[in-house]
């Protein structure tokens, strides 16, 4: 038995040595030969045949407000890709609307990629500029309006539109009308500057550039301000029932408020109500404001004061109206003066614009004809009148009055 075990053990470390003499201790991979600095086409690169396709896929870039862009260009000579490569960026960049508006600059280089050319493009965008899905659409004049009010209402800094090319309007005179009447809620005209991109062309970019003298959270903190102090008025004057009683609080709750002074201001309502500083423009616009705030009829006049423009308003008190400087009252810290057309010596304004502000006494009196004069009796004549005594007869032998005693006798 022990000779048997000991025929297997011998057999089987013959058989080990075997093998590990088959198993080579090293090996081999063999892989596909690739050449040093190969480029794999980049799935994401547009493509382009021709020079349209080219500007269209420079334009997508830009219009998706990518920074950086590659391009595969096929059916080009070197010098022919480098011509219509450089024309086709500043086409784009330079005249159509969108690139003009939005593109600072823009740089691109080429490879040649066997077959194709590899096109890689860096564009550089301005800061102001917005993207295209925020630009809006403007045909009439109602449309521009509408873009214009809305930046307004917002205190947005810049508003921006494509327009039909040579469409031009008076944006100035928009922005005073519409701030003029919303004084009451805006408070500040902006500056504006208007930008076309590109200068001229079928199509356009409008950007219009506001400019206020404050920030948009610092003029909305103004608004509430004025809210504020309407409010303050209104509550102030509550138990008052007449008319002229609520128009004289009014004043004592302008004018006990601040020292006013008389300067001009890019917030006008704000500084007249929240400041005491105001012009005769803004007094007026405020004092309105404020009469409208507790139900009473008021109007501002617009004339001129020894030589100079001016504004004032006219009250309707109970039935009857009144002229009223607020701002000459508080800088004379006064009492609230009310006036008659006649008081108003160094005043002019446009009569038949107005309601006019008479004397009681001057409505009651009818107008008086020469048909309505009484009769003169003989007896109460100046000649026969019992009551004047020869030495008081008027001197018959000067000058007559009568046209027909004044003729030379010929």
């Amino acid at each position: 038995m022990r000779k048997v075990l000991t025929a297997i053990l011998i057999l089987l470390s013959m058989t080990l040595c075997a093998c590990s003499s088959i198993v080579p201790s090293e090996y081999t991979v063999i892989t596909e030969h690739r050449e040093a600095g190969a480029v794999q086409p980049q799935k994401d690169a547009l493509r382009a045949q021709s020079y349209a396709e080219l500007k269209r896929a420079i334009r997508s870039l830009v219009q998706n407000r990518q920074t950086e862009g590659t391009i595969h260009v096929s059916g080009y000579t070197d010098g022919e890709l480098e011509n219509g490569l450089a024309k086709a960026a500043y086409e784009v960049a330079r005249e159509d609307p969108l690139g003009a508006y939005s593109v600072d600059y823009m740089t691109h280089d080429c490879v040649q990629i066997v077959s194709y050319y590899e096109v890689h493009l860096s564009i550089t965008y301005r800061d102001a500029a917005v993207t295209d899905s925020e630009i809006g659409y403007a045909n009439t004049l109602m449309d521009v309006q509408q873009l214009i009010y809305n930046a307004m209402d917002d205190y947005q800094q810049r508003v921006t539109w494509f327009a039909i090319g040579g469409a031009s309007y008076d944006y100035d005179a928009m922005i005073d009308a519409y701030y003029s009447e919303n004084q009451n809620r805006l408070m500040a005209r902006p500056d504006v500057r208007a930008t076309l991109y590109p200068e001229s062309g079928a199509l356009q970019i409008v950007e219009l550039t506001l400019t206020y003298p404050a920030s948009g959270q610092q003029l909305k903190e103004m608004e509430q301000a004025v809210t504020d102090s309407l409010r303050a008025a209104s509550v102030y004057v509550r138990y008052r029932a007449l008319e002229r009683e609520k128009a004289e609080l009014l004043y004592t709750y302008l004018s006990e408020r601040f020292s006013y002074r008389e300067d001009k201001t890019r917030t006008p309502i704000y500084s007249a109500l929240c400041e005491g500083v105001a012009t005769s423009e803004s007094m007026a616009a405020a004092w309105q404001m404020l009469c409208g705030e507790v139900g009473l009829d008021c109007r501002t006049v617009t004339g001129i004061h020894r030589g100079e423009s001016y504004k004032w308003n006219i009250l309707c008190l109970d039935g009857a109206y009144y002229h009223v400087d607020v701002l000459r009252n508080l800088l004379n810290q006064e009492p609230l003066q009310f006036y008659y057309d006649t008081d108003l010596t160094d005043y002019y304004w446009e009569l038949d614009d107005y309601p006019s502000c008479r004397m009681p006494e001057e409505i009651a009196e009818p107008a008086n004809s020469a048909e309505e004069q009484p009769e003169t009796s003989p007896e109460t004549s100046p000649e026969t009148s019992p009551e004047t005594s020869p030495d008081q007869q008027p001197d018959t032998e000067g000058p007559s009055i009568n046209p027909e005693k004044n003729q030379t006798d010929t």
